[in-house]
């Protein structure tokens, strides 16, 4: 999963994700032991036994072997039965998470907007529908029961009627009549238990599915491409486009006119090193996709990106990222203390005075002379977004880390939750610090930021419409001066 593309996380949801890694390999581990332990067991007596047979009597095996082939016929029939039928409910079991979490996560506006009726429709809505996929997968299942019972028992008669016939016609003894028909009789119980074993087998071969396509996904691509040290930072962006996946502009995306679901349209811009410039739009998509795409989260669908003149696409991703640092105001953390958090990954190795400097540069010593246990206090244990800090507390933190991996190259995301008030001058101070001296691209949300940029670039509808200096665009464009007025 870590090794997935960024355009896998945009269509799927962590919901999903999270069904498939813990509940479908759950039933996997579940149905394999479940599984072998019939099937070996089972059948090492069933091939006995008819090892036994065909040592009596040939003819009579082959009738045996006749009569147990239309058992099998008729129990791959409902099993095919079973597979068209589970993909559908394991979308039904997965589509149960995304309700219960949005339920979770939207607990205030449940509470404040009288949700309660619509979530528990919602859910009731999605258990209905598991539960009618289900019944019917239960009545497949069990009706190859009884089939197969009575199959088996047309299948008994037959033989016995063909032995006796031998016997009469003194071609089988009667002891060894009865020693076969003892041996047919007894592979009843466990050729009732394989048969079960099919209805059984398929929540597992389901959810099996899930984890085999999660594994088939396509991982960035590692390719022979070359590594490159610690760059200036000049970005140039020639003629690029970026086609937004389907999940994002609809089903018909691909029917609609050219350029209805483009996010970025024909994008030529040079970014200079050291240079601070603010990405504006109305649609923020665009310039969130245009950041994302300096770092390949995401790959242009048209044009090129250059980083001091090399093709990106032609740089390893591991040195292209090295030299890139990403602060968002909802920056996730992990659940350990804040100088865990702050070096975090490949700066773990940090000493103690480097990390120190970096939360001092980016104000988050500020907050932890506060905390009980300072820089070694535990945060993010009520979930992966560290939820115990406020979002600015949680924006120095990211800056800090990126403080800490001094890289050339900043991208700084402004969108998400509003600062607290207590931390906006820490933020401001904290920001100028990280950037400084650094080639930063902002997707800027924050009036501050757009006025302390080199140039601010204006996108609509997929296209830049104006470069300059925030106080020459406010009194020339006037979609700008419409913008302006939604900065906080």
């Amino acid at each position: 999963m870590l090794r997935l593309p960024g355009q896998y996380y945009a269509t799927h949801s962590a919901g999903s994700l999270i069904f498939t890694i813990i509940s479908s390999t759950d039933q996997v581990a579940r149905t394999f032991i479940a599984v072998v332990t019939v099937v070996v067991k089972d059948s090492f007596t069933v091939l006995c036994l008819l090892g036994w047979v065909f040592y009596l009597n040939w003819q009579l095996s082959m009738v045996a072997l006749s009569m147990a082939a239309l058992v099998l016929l008729i129990m791959r029939l409902l099993a095919a039965r079973l597979r068209k039928m589970e993909p559908e409910i394991a979308r039904s079991l997965e589509g149960m998470a995304p309700v219960l979490k949005e339920s979770i996560a939207n607990y205030v506006a449940v509470k404040l907007y009288g949700g309660l009726h619509y979530e528990n429709r919602r859910a009731r809505e999605q258990a209905g529908e598991m539960h009618r996929l289900l019944m019917k997968r239960i009545a497949v299942a069990a009706l190859g029961v009884p089939l197969a019972q009575m199959t088996f028992a047309i299948a008994l008669a037959a033989i016995t009627y063909y032995a006796a016939q031998q016997a009469f016609a003194d071609e089988i003894t009667v002891g060894s009549f009865a020693s076969g028909a003892a041996a047919l009789a007894m592979m009843g119980s466990p050729m009732r238990r394989l048969a079960r074993v099919r209805g059984s087998i398929q929540p597992g071969l389901a959810a099996g599915h899930s984890i085999f396509s999660l594994l088939d996904e396509q991982p960035e691509p590692v390719s022979e491409t070359v590594a490159i040290e610690r760059v200036r930072g000049e970005l140039r962006f020639e003629h690029v486009s970026f086609q937004d996946l389907p999940k994002q502009c609809g089903e018909t995306g691909a029917e609609q006119a050219v350029g209805a679901c483009s996010a970025l349209r024909d994008v030529s811009l040079t970014v200079h090193s050291g240079e601070m410039v603010a990405l504006v739009s109305f649609q923020e998509n665009s310039i969130t996709t245009l950041a994302n795409l300096v770092p390949l989260f995401f790959h242009p669908t048209g044009g090129k990106i250059f980083l001091d003149g090399q093709d990106l696409e032609s740089i390893s991703l591991a040195s292209l990222r090295a030299n890139i640092a990403v602060v968002s105001v909802d920056t996730a953390l992990s659940n350990d203390t804040i100088a865990a958090n702050i070096a975090y990954g490949e700066m773990g190795q940090a000493t103690e005075a480097r990390i120190m400097a970096a939360a001092y540069a980016a104000h988050v010593s500020e907050f932890t002379r506060e905390l009980p246990e300072g820089m070694q206090t535990q945060v993010g244990i009520q979930g992966t977004s560290g939820v115990k800090l406020s979002a600015g507390q949680r924006f120095r933190i990211a800056a800090a880390r990126a403080f800490l991996k001094n890289p050339p190259i900043l991208i700084l995301d402004e969108t998400g939750k509003a600062l607290d008030a207590e931390s906006v001058p820490h933020v401001e101070a904290a920001l100028e610090a990280v950037t400084r001296e650094r080639t930063t691209l902002v997707v800027a949300h924050r009036l501050s930021t757009v006025e302390k940029a080199n140039r601010v670039v204006l996108l609509h509808n997929g296209r830049i419409v104006a470069i300059g200096r925030h106080s020459e665009l406010l009194a020339r464009e006037k979609t700008y001066a419409r913008l302006a007025r939604t900065f906080i």
